[in-house]
């Protein structure tokens, strides 16, 4: 049976996003006279002070995609280790018994309809299915993303976590990002690693997310961990994070997703604009190292 439920972009299209920013990259270096490092490190640009830059660019941003060892060896990112330990070692397995979980949801929508399906108990799919991985994947991935969420309510850690998210600690010193989301304006906009942190780490707060309602599959809460502000009083996401299990080689693998537009409304909202050049805004404390910098 072939289950083809791809919910990540195809490679051609991601092929195509990862030329579109290292354009903006070239386009940022030139304005400031600096060079492209190229690769897959954090810094994408650096000028010639030394300071590094990270530029982004499109409406949904992959921060990182990290493989278990990846994970296993970060400083604060290792709190999501335990959602990776959820998941079988053994892929073939996983997908054997995930193969199972879906054909017997999809004969039972041929028997009793799409509707009765969504309402079928997940208990009543495990006495009839028995131990199977995939099943225990999701049920263990829910506690583990729960276990998270309640360690990233502490502010400090919430800030050390996207500190190593974003920026690998201190690899960078600026967050740039083409506006075509927000102000939809084309400018580069500067943002100090710091500031960015401090207001990030102050507005967002962890949640997980709710259980899905397709009738194929296994629907459990907590799949994801959400990184969420508050606008017009109600949450918002910045930040998904899943696990990546879609093949032998991106299996047990974290993705740190973040949209661009509320990431800029919250920056923006809370820092002081300097238009530097006709193209580069900067904010905070950025705009002070720039003058001197002359850049």
């Amino acid at each position: 049976m072939v289950i083809n439920r791809r919910r990540a972009p195809s490679s051609y299209i991601s092929s195509l996003k990862k030329l579109s920013g290292h354009k903006e990259e070239e386009i940022f270096a030139e304005l400031i006279g600096g060079d492209v490092i190229k690769g897959t490190q954090k810094t994408d640009v650096i000028d010639s002070m030394g300071k590094h830059y990270s530029v982004k660019s499109g409406k949904k941003w992959q921060i990182f995609l990290y493989s278990y060892d990846r994970i296993s060896k970060c400083r604060y990112l290792k709190i999501l280790k335990s959602c990776l330990d959820a998941f079988s070692p053994d892929y073939e397995l996983y997908k054997k018994d995930r193969t199972k979980c879906i054909e017997f949801k999809e004969n039972y929508i041929q028997l009793h309809g799409r509707d009765a399906t969504k309402e079928l108990p997940n208990e009543d799919i495990v006495n009839v299915l028995g131990t199977n991985e995939y099943i225990e994947a999701k049920e263990l991935l829910s506690f583990a993303t729960e276990d998270v969420c309640e360690s990233l309510n502490n502010k400090s850690e919430l800030r050390q976590f996207l500190s190593e998210a974003f920026f690998n600690i201190d690899e960078v010193d600026f967050l740039v990002v083409k506006d075509t989301t927000f102000e939809n304006d084309g400018l580069f906009k500067v943002f100090s690693r710091d500031e960015s942190l401090d207001i990030l780490s102050e507005h967002l707060s962890p949640s997980v997310s709710k259980a899905g309602r397709v009738p194929e599959d296994y629907n459990v809460s907590g799949q994801k961990t959400l990184l969420r502000y508050q606008l017009k009083n109600k949450p918002k996401n910045i930040v998904e994070v899943e696990i990546r299990n879609d093949s032998s080689t991106h299996y047990r693998q974290v993705r740190f997703n973040a949209y661009s537009k509320d990431t800029l409304y919250l920056l923006l909202s809370n820092l002081s604009p300097f238009q530097y050049s006709e193209s580069i805004v900067t904010y905070g404390l950025v705009t002070n190292y720039f003058r001197k910098a002359s850049i």
